[in-house]
């Protein structure tokens, strides 16, 4: 594959020599779980995101799971959570004791939808995720309205967001809680697995930190039953490396879609989904629909060009959650989405003259 979906080891050379100092610190002080690495990159991304704080957790999945335990999620609570998303979103709240809600999203932008939502709540709603999928913005405005008025509290899933702003303030900073995750090839993404959690009320995030650390209260003294989800100091080091460059990366992303984006418009057969008025998305991905998804995918894999489908199967349908659904459970917008999207290369490190071999090739399999 001449133009992958995506090429870590651009970022990995790159990085190369400041990293391996950062590490062998680490090494010589065995300061392997927590310590200052860790303590500056929470402070940092806090900072960055201008939230009140952050608790570095192992993996995004954890962050969520951690979150909804904060929240006193009990057995029998229902959650509102998008059909069209990574399991992780669902499986967390099964995970936590919950019971996952499973509502559609919006034609448009393909984040959670509103009207869904409202549709869905019952008197054993406790709350709803959502999800800032492929680095745009959900409609926080109103889903934050909705939980307010109907008592329940939001938690923003931003694993595909670092960075996009609403207004000219960070995703992470509406709900109640948000959870990140620091996979590999996230915006801001650690050489291994890493996730946290932001939000505005301290004593919350100490009881996350607290969850995430066996439920310690003092050595050896638990007070709660908690597990072990902590970042790890070396990809704290590397976090703290590339959250420099984070801005810059994300302006890249930016400009790389503007460019499909251009080459897309007015082709026959293809959706794009909008971005919000008053929102400036991070371009996790770059995700077109098309009923031709699987023969584009062909077109460009002949071209030593690659692709993803992100995501082939709702959450409603997933084997691992039927236990949560109806049998009768119909959500269009996300079983057609799940049929027809396809994302394009998507990372920083994209050389010009490959974004232009893309469009160019998409080009010619919607003119043909």
């Amino acid at each position: 594959m001449k133009i992958p979906p995506f090429d870590l080891t651009r970022a990995t050379a790159r990085l190369g020599e400041p990293l391996a100092r950062r590490w062998a610190e680490q090494v010589a002080s065995a300061g392997f779980v927590g310590g200052p690495e860790v303590a500056r990159f929470e402070e940092a991304f806090a900072r960055y995101l201008g939230a009140a704080g952050c608790v570095g957790v192992a993996n995004g999945t954890d962050a969520l799971v951690v979150a909804l335990r904060a929240l006193d999620l009990a057995p029998g609570d229902e959650v509102i959570v998008p059909a069209f998303t990574f399991i992780a979103t669902g499986s967390a709240v099964a995970l936590a004791g919950g019971v996952p809600v499973f509502a559609d999203v919006e034609r448009a932008t393909l984040n959670l939808d509103p009207a869904s939502v409202e549709e869905r709540i019952t008197e054993r709603t406790v709350g709803v995720i959502g999800v800032h999928l492929f680095g745009r913005p959900f409609d926080v405005d109103a889903l934050s309205d909705i939980c307010r008025r109907r008592g329940l509290w939001l938690v923003e899933d931003a694993a595909q967001a670092h960075g996009a702003l609403v207004e000219d303030r960070m995703v992470g900073t509406f709900g109640t809680l948000a959870c990140f995750s620091f996979y590999p090839t996230k915006n801001l993404g650690a050489f291994g697995d890493g996730g946290a959690v932001t939000g505005g009320d301290p004593a919350l995030l100490e009881r996350v930190r607290r969850i995430a650390n066996h439920g310690r209260t003092e050595h050896y003294f638990h007070g709660e039953l908690g597990t072990n989800s902590r970042l790890d100091a070396l990809q704290a080091a590397v976090l703290n490396l590339r959250l420099a460059e984070l801005d810059e990366g994300n302006r890249r992303r930016r400009a790389i879609a503007a460019r499909y984006a251009e080459a897309l418009a007015g082709a026959a057969d293809v959706d794009l989904p909008e971005d919000p008025s008053g929102t400036e998305p991070v371009y996790h991905q770059f995700t077109l629909l098309s009923d031709r998804r699987d023969a584009l995918s062909s077109h460009l894999a002949e071209a030593g060009i690659g692709s993803a489908v992100y995501y082939p199967i709702p959450l409603h349908h997933q084997p691992a959650l039927a236990s949560y659904v109806a049998a009768d459970a119909s959500l269009p917008v996300s079983e057609q989405a799940a049929e027809r999207a396809v994302s394009l290369p998507m990372f920083p490190e994209l050389e010009d003259e490959e974004v232009e071999a893309v469009t160019e090739s998409v080009r010619s399999f919607f003119s043909a």
